[in-house]
């Protein structure tokens, strides 16, 4: 069990990818990890849950550190923002139809191949822009759940409390 009593049922898949790190290197604890991370324990453990995740900065360090891909990581992140959207019912389509208005809820499923198609759309879109200028995996998956959730979301005032993005 690691230091901080996190569950895997607890954890995004970004956190269950962070606690089998720890799990396969029992030498380092999550204190240390988060040390090298440079953020606090409780701070790594709030990002591994899931209702939270790590900032792009932060992805980095935790992917470099762990040894994971950082575009895994940032699906893994971005894809349980998805989630996050499902387990509050905000993953509905709205449109108007001969002047009413429809709402269908969307799977979770399908939500998350959206996410990934539009991700893969914005790669084949700057295959010829330079290394040098491209955006990170993180940042195209961050656009790519901005795209999303405006769809899903046209329409309904979201608090400001709400923790969705």
């Amino acid at each position: 069990m690691n230091s901080l009593k996190l569950r895997p049922e607890q954890c995004s898949a970004f956190g269950q990818l962070v606690l089998q790190y720890l799990q396969n290197n029992p030498q380092t604890n999550m204190s240390q990890l988060a040390k090298q991370v440079r953020i606090t324990r409780a701070g790594l453990g709030w990002i591994c849950l899931k209702r939270s995740g790590p900032d792009e900065e932060t992805a980095k360090r935790i992917a470099q550190v762990i040894g994971a891909d950082l575009r895994e990581v940032a699906r893994l992140v971005h894809e349980n923002k998805i989630e996050n959207l499902s387990n509050l019912n905000r993953l509905n389509y709205t449109t108007h139809l001969n002047g009413k208005s429809l709402t269908r809820s969307i799977p979770i499923e399908d939500a998350i191949a959206s996410l990934n198609s539009v991700y893969h759309a914005f790669q084949q879109a700057i295959r010829s822009v330079p290394l040098a200028e491209k955006p990170s995996d993180f940042q195209l998956y961050k656009q790519s759940f901005e795209i999303i959730k405006a769809q899903f979301l046209k329409g309904k005032k979201i608090s400001k409390s709400t923790p969705v993005s």
